[in-house]
């Protein structure tokens, strides 16, 4: 059977989106259970659409990187930088970005309160578990922005503001220092330089650590040598932990899922598994499937699983332009975004990154994102008609005074060497 190392590209949501999850295990035996996180009708509706982007990001993620081994990305780290920076948007701009994030026809208010919700209900429920989720702006100090989008984003998502001078080589050092320390060190190095038409950054951070729950760990003894099979058909040899335990279980003609919980069962990390006769690439797509990964979250049953998961520590780091324009953002990178609720000068997104570590061992897991959001100023595109000049074959130039007309020089390129 042919598999990627499943390093899930729904390790986030498998942490964050099964937090109602019910296991046998009582976690830790010395913590409380989990805090219940109570959502409303439209915050479950919320919830369900995210676990929808997520599938459908990493479809167009994976398809985009068909060649990478493995891949990592964070679902809520990029929706809340998107989140952020969509307070600022207008018009067609607001309307692409908060369909791109799955976020519906929902009124800003319900969106900003959701995110809001998420940020701190998921730092309380469940004590043994180290998380944290940061969010901040930094801005040139030449650059002029509206007070209501730093109060907005301040109010929902506890943004620090930090006007600084683009130009100075310091600048570069503080965004990076304060990248590392919100993710315990595991992302460093989050820019390699700011571009001088850079005008804004937008960045979350997402951090994540914790102990499998009582009984779920896996003893060091039992980890050992075994081959893994590569999609190429290769093979290669890993540190392969095992155990036997009582696990919800769900299977059908796509795949196999499990889940691990975490400290008081709050958090989960759950793993699918393409069926032998299915590829990869056929999982994903299955899975980007209206609702279908919400299924394979909530049902299932409580099965003896044999469980056999490989070892490892994972640092990915993409560009996320291409699979945002896919989803339908492409307005946002263009002359023609709508930023207006940040500022009167025109500006537009010119990128979008995202660097992720994950790792896990018989202990348990760590995670961490960094989502940046890079804002330059732009110039409106013109209704002119788009054309193509491809001097790539025998042509004509003229050289002539303009207001006259007359012709300087005229000549016929047929070798340019």
């Amino acid at each position: 059977m042919k598999n990627s190392i499943f390093v899930l590209s729904f390790l986030i949501v498998g942490i964050f989106l099964t937090a109602c999850e019910n296991e046998t295990g009582q976690g830790n035996n010395n913590s409380p259970g989990p805090i219940e996180i109570n959502l409303s009708a439209t915050e479950l509706q919320m919830a369900g659409e995210s676990q929808n982007f997520a599938a459908n990001l990493f479809s167009v993620i994976n398809g985009l990187k068909a060649n990478d081994e493995n891949i990592v990305i964070s679902p809520l780290s990029l929706n809340m930088a998107l989140a952020m920076v969509w307070n600022g948007a207008n018009g067609e701009t607001k309307q692409a970005i908060q369909q791109a994030m799955g976020m519906g026809d929902y009124p800003q208010s319900d969106v900003n309160d959701y995110f809001k919700k998420l940020r701190e209900d998921f730092v309380k429920t469940d004590p043994t578990v180290k998380l944290a989720i940061a969010n901040s702006i930094w801005t040139d100090q030449d650059f002029p922005v509206k007070q209501s989008f730093y109060d907005v984003n301040k109010n929902y998502y506890q943004a620090g503001v930090k006007e600084v001078d683009f130009s100075s080589p310091n600048t570069l050092s503080l965004i990076n220092q304060w990248c590392s320390d919100n993710t315990n060190g595991l992302i460093k190095d989050m820019l390699k330089e700011i571009p001088p038409d850079v005008v804004m950054y937008l960045i979350n951070a997402l951090y994540f650590k914790g102990e499998w729950s009582d009984t779920y760990g896996f003893d060091t003894s039992a980890t050992s040598e075994a081959a893994f099979t590569k999609e190429d058909g290769s093979s290669i040899q890993v540190e392969m932990m095992s155990q036997n335990n009582t696990l919800k279980y769900y299977h059908d003609g796509y795949l196999s899922a499990t889940s691990l919980p975490f400290g008081n069962n709050a958090f989960s990390m759950v793993f699918f598994l393409p069926n032998e006769n299915v590829t990869f690439s056929e999982m994903v797509n299955q899975l980007k499937q209206p609702g279908y990964l919400a299924n394979c979250l909530q049902s299932g049953a409580f099965a003896n699983v044999n469980l056999y998961v490989p070892k490892f520590k994972i640092e990915y780091e993409l560009g996320l332009n291409d699979a945002l324009e896919q989803l339908g953002m492409g307005i946002a990178f263009s002359g023609d975004a709508d930023f207006s609720g940040i500022s009167d000068v025109s500006t537009s997104i010119s990128n979008v990154l995202q660097k992720t570590s994950v790792s896990i061992d018989e202990k348990g897991g760590e995670a961490a994102a960094v989502t940046v959001i890079e804002m330059t100023w732009t110039m409106p595109n013109s209704d002119s008609q788009e054309a193509v000049f491809r001097a790539d074959h025998p042509f004509l130039f003229a050289i002539r005074e303009n207001s006259t007309g007359v012709v300087l020089f005229m000549g016929k390129i047929g070798n340019p060497e």
